[in-house]
C-alpha cells in the first residue's frame, strides 16, 4: 500500500511540475478547503482539510494532485482516528455562466487511516462533481467526490464533501 501511495505521489508531482506546451500562459492553480469525510469502512464522519494543486493541459482539462487530512474526532479524544487521502485526478471544466463553472473529476488515490482504528487502508478510485464561482483573482468551490476504497477483504465507500478557495 505504501508503494502505491508513493508511486501515485511521484507520478502526480512529475506530471504537475512538467511544463505543458498547451498551457497558453495559464498558471497552475492551488486550492485549499475544508472537507467533511464519511467512511463506510470505519462507520464514522469527520472534519478535515484538503489541498490541491492543478496544472491546465488545455482550456478545459487540468491534471491535479491533492491530499486531505481528516480527523474522526466526534467519538471523543480517546477514540480519535485520522485518515490521509492523497489523490491524482483529471478535471474537466464545463462553463455554465460567465461567473461560474461546473466540473467533473476522476482519479485514483489512497485511503490511509491511522490512530485508534482498525480500518484497513487501500487504493481509491474517485469520480466527483463540483462547481466553482469565479471571483476577481480566485474562486470559491463546492464539490462532492465519492470514491471506492478497495480493501483486502471488501470494497467500501469514502464520501468527501469539500468547500474552499482556489487561488
Amino acid at each position: 500500500m505504501r508503494r502505491l501511495s508513493c508511486l501515485l505521489l511521484f507520478l502526480g508531482l512529475t506530471l504537475s511540475l512538467a511544463p505543458a506546451q498547451a498551457q497558453d500562459d495559464r498558471p497552475s492553480r492551488f486550492g485549499l478547503g475544508i472537507q467533511m469525510l464519511g467512511s463506510t469502512a470505519s462507520g464514522n464522519v469527520g472534519p478535515g482539510l484538503h489541498f490541491r494543486a492543478s496544472t491546465p493541459l488545455n482550456s478545459d482539462v487540468s491534471l491535479a494532485l491533492g491530499s486531505g487530512l481528516t480527523g474522526f474526532i466526534f467519538r471523543g479524544r480517546d477514540q480519535a482516528a485520522f485518515a490521509l487521502d492523497p489523490q491524482v485526478s483529471a478535471i474537466v471544466s464545463f462553463s455554465t455562466a460567465r461567473a461560474q463553472n461546473m466540473y467533473v473529476h476522476a482519479g485514483a488515490g489512497a485511503y490511509v487511516p491511522f490512530g485508534d482504528t482498525n480500518t484497513e487502508s487501500g487504493p481509491t478510485f474517485n469520480l466527483g462533481v463540483g462547481r466553482a464561482w469565479l471571483l476577481d483573482e480566485s474562486s470559491l468551490f463546492v464539490e462532492f467526490n465519492p470514491g471506492l476504497l478497495v480493501g483486502q477483504e471488501s470494497t467500501t465507500l469514502v464520501l468527501p464533501i469539500r468547500v474552499g478557495v482556489i487561488l
